[in-house]
């Protein structure tokens, strides 16, 4: 699932949204939980939910690429 394979495909990995949710969060300077949701539904081809989303903010979180701050998501590079 955090990868694409055979079964997986890549715009179903948590790899490809977290590519899309990292973009979003250095563009804006920090966002919102609820905020992100709305725009990654906006530019991403697939509709993506809330758990998947809580999914690659665990991924980048635990890869060092975000951290949150009083409810603002923030991209740490």
């Amino acid at each position: 699932m955090i990868l694409p394979t055979k079964v997986v495909k890549p715009i179903d990995s948590l790899y490809c949204i977290s590519a899309y949710v990292v973009e979003l969060i250095s563009s804006r300077n920090g966002v919102g939980f609820d905020d992100l949701l709305d725009d990654l539904n906006l530019i991403y081809p697939k509709a993506v939910t809330l758990e998947t989303l809580q999914q690659c903010l665990d991924f980048l979180f635990i890869l060092g690429k975000v951290e949150l701050e009083d409810e603002i998501i923030k991209t740490t590079f």
